[in-house]
């Protein structure tokens, strides 16, 4: 089926506009696409009059129209996966203290659709909607680790991977064998691989069909980890995994989970 480059095109303008670039440009539009100005200014028009954009002032930089509020009222009516997961993590925060975020696959990256607050006054604070790696952090890789090989290798070899911190891995061999014994393991940690300072504790979520949906993170400073607490929140995610993969409609446990009380 052949595509249709307007759309395209379209579709790639809307998705410059993130949490941390909430309002834009034609000139930051135009970079960040790659398209010429006249091109950004040209569908810009037709998604304003369509209200999917609107313009803050006169002449000014644009932002996402009412019509993604209608939108988004209509997708909120489903119960999706954060709705089924937010009473399984803040009973995970409450048991641990530390922030419990949880994070699907978009487009070769990672998103934060739900986010549960730290009860500590210095902890780490994830906005919902944010974008990541797949590579770097316990988070990505545990999405990456339960995609099908051709898609995970293409993830992997497709670009040269960066590094954030000195205890990035950005070596494919090196990486590919992390992945695996995450697989095995059925969970996985992460220290100061995004950001200095920071662990994180993560499980696979999974359907009834054993496809990863999502990945469920504790989070916190590693100064607050002892021996003790890491084993207890690996087994509280664990649960806590199992609990929201089973609303999902799984009955099984994961693959290299075992049961924990």
């Amino acid at each position: 089926m052949k595509n249709i480059k307007s759309v395209e095109k379209a579709v790639d303008i809307l998705s410059c506009f993130t949490v941390e670039t909430p309002s834009l440009s034609v000139t930051e539009i135009s970079f960040l696409t790659e398209f010429s100005q006249s091109t950004v200014s040209r569908i810009l028009a037709t998604l304003e009059k369509k209200k999917c954009i609107e313009r803050m002032t006169p002449g000014g930089k644009y932002r996402l129209g009412i019509k993604f509020h209608q939108w988004k009222s209509i997708l909120s009516q489903g119960a999706g996966i954060a709705d089924l997961a937010r009473p399984v993590m803040e009973k995970l925060r409450d048991f641990c203290g530390e922030e419990v975020s949880l994070y699907v696959l978009s487009e070769g990256n990672r998103i934060c659709v739900e986010a549960v607050k730290s009860r500590y006054g210095l902890a780490r604070v994830t906005q919902v909607g944010k974008i990541l790696p797949l590579h770097c952090g316990a988070s990505g890789k545990v999405l990456l680790a339960y995609l099908p090989e051709n898609e995970r290798r293409e993830i992997i070899c497709g670009k040269p991977l960066e590094k954030y911190t000195p205890k990035t891995i950005t070596d494919p061999v090196e990486l590919e064998a992390d992945l695996k014994k995450i697989r095995k393991n059925g969970f996985a940690m992460s220290f100061e691989e995004r950001e200095a300072g920071n662990y994180s504790v993560v499980t696979p979520v999974l359907t009834k069909k054993g496809k990863i949906v999502a990945s469920l993170s504790i989070c916190g400073p590693l100064f607050r980890l002892s021996d003790e607490q890491r084993e207890k929140n690996i087994a509280a995610a664990l649960d806590a995994a199992q609990e929201i993969s089973q609303a999902l409609g799984r009955s099984e446990t994961v693959e290299g989970v075992q049961q924990w009380s």
